[in-house]
């Protein structure tokens, strides 16, 4: 029986992946993380294994990952973190995958590149929402330009989606700080949650106010794709909030004080507020350059969640992971998650799940399409 680790599976995206993987009948997964008692509690509603872990011990994560064919890392945040994980899967002979969403974490993954060839296993960094979704939309709609001059990505969640202190980390990182755009073919620097604008998200999401926001698609897209401006924003559903995180910049300004240092106060404060908004969130990419004519064109495309928002940053790694334990990885070596994970796969997994994807252009988005039949 092959076994997969799954390193904070019982948050909010760990335990969803946890919960897809275990019902296969032939795998075992295992749960391992700091919080022994929600670990346990949750690895025993499974039926599976609990292992007590702390990253910072080499000890305890060697014990947590020995005997795993898969290692899923979803105990960020990744800002800042180091590959001490992912060398040890390395050394223990197993295939390591993560959701960071760190922007040097998931760029130079590639440090890792020759151990990884050399032991035929593969390490893959991001494969979540970014880069993995997002560079899987743009493939889908890239076949229509002869030139592909602007990609433009907006993420927002509904405002009654589940959330942890290490999501809230993340974007707490954001703030106080510059971020380095490709913009116009050159690199240009912007505040981070700066740039507010409002975005139109397809119905029933609708116009949403997104901000300057540091991930890897922003390192990794301009060569990949080839486009002279990659820009990438987020923002809650709560304006509201929105506001106190614009606030939170300027004591970073001035003072330098770290606010992702205190996530967990600032995910009690948006627990507060979360019988507000909704669960409605999307995920949105668009495009312009120039057809195969020559002329300007736009194309968009968006994943767009009426209750189920975890859904959609946990299937890249359910479908990776469920394609290693059928068979060989589809390359050795260690990468950012980029080309394993098609567009037709994520809307596969994701269709049963009420998840759906809306397409568009320069006139708007189309109308949502017909659900499946039951």
């Amino acid at each position: 029986m092959q076994t997969v680790t799954v390193l904070g599976g019982y948050g909010v995206f760990g335990g969803r992946i946890a919960e897809a993987l275990a019902r296969h009948p032939g795998w075992q997964v295992r749960i391992a993380g700091r919080d022994a008692r929600a670990g346990s509690n949750f690895a025993h509603r499974l039926g599976t294994e609990f292992r007590p872990c702390d990253l910072e011990d080499p000890a305890t994560l060697r014990g947590a990952i020995e005997g795993s064919r898969i290692v899923i890392h979803t105990a960020g945040p990744f800002q800042g973190s180091d590959y001490r994980v992912a060398r040890q899967c390395l050394e223990c002979g197993a295939h390591y995958l993560d959701l960071a969403d760190g922007r040097d974490f998931v760029a130079g993954i590639g440090a890792l590149d020759r151990e990884a060839r050399d032991r035929d296993l593969l390490v893959a960094s991001g494969v979540s929402s970014t880069p993995a979704i997002t560079s899987a939309l743009i493939r889908e709609l890239a076949p229509e330009f002869a030139v592909l001059e602007e990609i433009r990505i907006a993420l927002s969640p509904g405002n009654q989606n589940p959330r942890g202190a290490s999501t809230i980390g993340a974007v707490l990182t954001y703030l106080s700080r510059k971020i380095r755009y490709w913009e116009g073919g050159r690199w240009v620097w912007r505040d981070g949650w700066g740039d507010s604008c409002r975005r139109e998200f397809p119905p029933p999401v609708g116009r949403r106010r997104v901000y300057n926001c540091d991930v890897p698609d922003l390192e990794l897209f301009p060569a990949e794709f080839g486009a002279r401006t990659v820009r990438f924003q987020a923002g809650l559903e709560l304006n509201l909030l929105n506001h106190l995180l614009s606030v939170c910049r300027w004591p970073g300004w001035l003072f330098g004080w770290r606010p992702e240092r205190h996530a967990r106060l600032f995910l009690n404060l948006s627990l507060m507020l979360y019988p507000l908004g909704s669960r409605n969130g999307a995920l949105a990419v668009w495009l312009r350059g120039l057809d195969r004519a020559g002329a300007a064109i736009e194309r968009r495309i968006a994943i767009v969640t009426d209750y189920d928002g975890p859904a959609t940053p946990s299937s890249p790694a359910i479908i990776l992971a469920r394609k290693l334990l059928d068979g060989p990885p589809p390359r050795s070596g260690a990468f950012p998650c980029i080309g394993f994970i098609s567009y037709d796969e994520i809307v596969a997994h994701l269709r049963p799940l009420g998840v759906w994807t809306v397409r568009g252009d320069e006139t708007g988005w189309r109308r949502r399409p017909a659900p499946l039949p039951v």
